[in-house]
């Protein structure tokens, strides 16, 4: 992998490795681009001052993942950071946890996270959709109520359809591990009520 100054726009970039790579990248405030391929420049959200050290700590965590980095001088690093575990990864060992379920009750079982109602990860994935709209509606800019629209109907109408699915096959995968049933008849039988004694003329009953 490399990460160097672009001599002729002045930007860092970063080209090279692998979807792992690409995530320490963007979670280091690089922004993902695909024109002429896959690459990353550096946000510029970042301060000019803040530069150099943003582009050394990405180096660090890539190095740290494993990933051998030819860099500037200025970005070269032999320190390596300490490893952690985020969102996504741990989404990822979920889904892990999943395709190796012992059968289908643990399987329905570690959907549940999923799937939860509020705050499982579809319905916070939907906030994330929701809270994007809410920025597009504050910058006011011709186009941005589009942009929030279009949040807005992801969130809406495209995760709804995805949930739905899970929570089929969740509940499919819980009755599958439920005891087979009995054999014989689901309830006892009903007895019909005996008929009242008749009475005679003199009022005796027989």
């Amino acid at each position: 992998m490399r990460i160097v100054r672009d001599a002729a726009t002045g930007l860092i970039t970063a080209s090279g490795g692998d979807g792992l790579a690409h995530g320490i990248l963007e979670r280091t405030f690089f922004l993902r681009e695909h024109r002429s391929g896959l690459w990353h420049r550096m946000s510029p959200t970042v301060q000019p001052d803040e530069e150099v050290p943003v582009a050394r700590l990405a180096v660090e965590r890539l190095q740290t993942a494993g990933y051998r980095i030819l860099s500037d001088p200025e970005f070269a690093s032999a320190c390596t950071g300490a490893r952690y575990v985020t969102t996504g990864r741990s989404i990822t060992n979920l889904a892990d946890s999943i395709r190796e379920s012992s059968g289908p009750a643990e399987a329905s079982d570690r959907l549940e996270e999923i799937t939860a109602a509020h705050d499982g990860i579809l319905a916070s994935l939907g906030h994330v959709l929701h809270a994007v709209a809410d920025v597009y509606d504050r910058l006011g800019g011709p186009a941005d109520r589009h942009i929030a629209n279009r949040m807005r109907y992801l969130a809406e109408h495209r995760l709804g359809p995805v949930e739905a699915e899970l929570l089929h096959a969740r509940a499919e995968l819980a009755d599958r591990s439920a005891p087979a049933p009995r054999t014989g008849p689901a309830s006892p039988p009903v007895r019909r009520p005996t008929a009242p004694p008749s009475s005679t003329a003199s009022g005796r009953t027989r």
